[in-house]
């Protein structure tokens, strides 16, 4: 497969090619997944998505990506921002890795209902089992790839073999939505 004049070959990646959209469908909430990196080689990714009004159209549409690793202290007001700029009605955030307290700091601040919960199982297993479902169900922009390149990077270079990969993060929040 050629990724934007760079070639590298399928085998052995995770994801195929995602579906994509040009406008978003009318949407019934607009939700957050939010997994926050306190430390280390962790990037904060928080992911916004739509859930289509249409009973008919079981997709997740990816509306904006904030994908970083800078530390908490700078990505507790990009959360902040991030979340209210795109008028989120409820947003999850992962409590590991001291994402409690972030996710408290940024109820605060923000116009949403914003919940966090504790991720137990087995990182890796949720991404494995859970990636066919991430590539039937989530539509992302079609200019997804300029609009968050390490993103998609991340995602489209995905590798089954887990130690192969450099970063998890982007593969763990779709997985975390597929979840919702």
């Amino acid at each position: 497969l050629l990724y934007q004049g760079n070639p590298e070959s399928a085998e052995g990646l995770m994801y195929s090619k995602f579906k994509t959209y040009d406008e978003l469908p009318e949407l019934k909430i607009r939700k957050a997944y939010v997994d926050t990196a306190d430390t280390g080689q962790d990037k904060l990714c928080a992911i916004t998505y739509g859930i289509p009004l249409a009973k008919s159209d079981d997709h997740i549409y990816i509306i904006d990506v904030l994908y970083t690793s800078e530390p908490m202290e700078i990505t507790e007001p990009l959360t902040v921002k991030f979340l209210n700029d795109n008028r989120v009605n409820t947003a999850k955030v992962e409590s590991n890795n001291g994402g409690r307290g972030f996710a408290r700091i940024v109820a605060k601040e923000v116009n949403t209902n914003v919940q966090w919960f504790h991720q137990s199982n087995n990182k890796e297993a949720r991404i494995f089992s859970n990636s066919a479902s991430v590539n039937n169900r989530v539509v992302m922009p079609n200019d997804w790839f300029l609009r968050w390149p390490a993103f998609y990077s991340d995602v489209i270079k995905y590798k089954k073999l887990f130690k192969a990969n450099k970063f998890d993060d982007a593969p763990d929040a779709l997985t975390g939505i597929l979840e919702e």
